[in-house]
């Protein structure tokens, strides 16, 4: 049993790929700058640094997306395709960020409430995202049925 990403001839996929990428990078960017431009709502923690001392970090409140602290959260979004199943992952690298996780769901062994910020982005930008895939598919589509494009 073959996928549809393998029935796909290969300048036809390269170019569902590359909107898939697209599509990815949509979604990726948004959470991103949630990210950048959270309100830091909540209240001020401290946080130890390398050297010994303490530095006050303003933190998001609750179900706002986290507030960018040394960046580490933004550079681990990532998008991959995977054109066996003609669909985009996002995603946090855990060997970037081992805390994005807990940010997104919660960690009530920590008593932390969740920072939802990937769920947030797929809910805004997955028209758009949705609308450039199918509109990628159709043209795909037509040019395996021999239309011109």
């Amino acid at each position: 049993m073959s996928t549809i990403g393998h029935q796909l001839s290969g300048h036809i996929r390269v170019r569902v790929e590359a909107v898939l990428v697209t599509a990815g990078n949509i979604v990726a960017g948004e959470a991103k700058r949630s990210i950048n431009k959270s309100p830091r709502g909540g209240t001020y923690q401290k946080r130890k640094n390398s050297n010994g001392t303490y530095r006050t970090v303003k933190a998001s409140a609750p179900f706002e997306s986290p507030a960018n602290d040394l960046g580490f959260l933004v550079r681990s979004i990532q998008t991959e395709p995977d054109m066996q199943n003609l669909r985009m992952r996002i995603l946090s690298l855990h060997s970037i960020a081992p805390y994005a996780k807990s940010l997104e769901y919660g960690d009530m062994s920590r008593g932390l409430q969740p920072r939802p910020f990937m769920y947030k982005a797929l809910q805004a930008k997955s028209a758009k995202a949705t609308s450039i895939i199918q509109k990628a598919l159709n043209q795909a589509v037509r040019d395996m049925n021999g239309a011109r494009p």
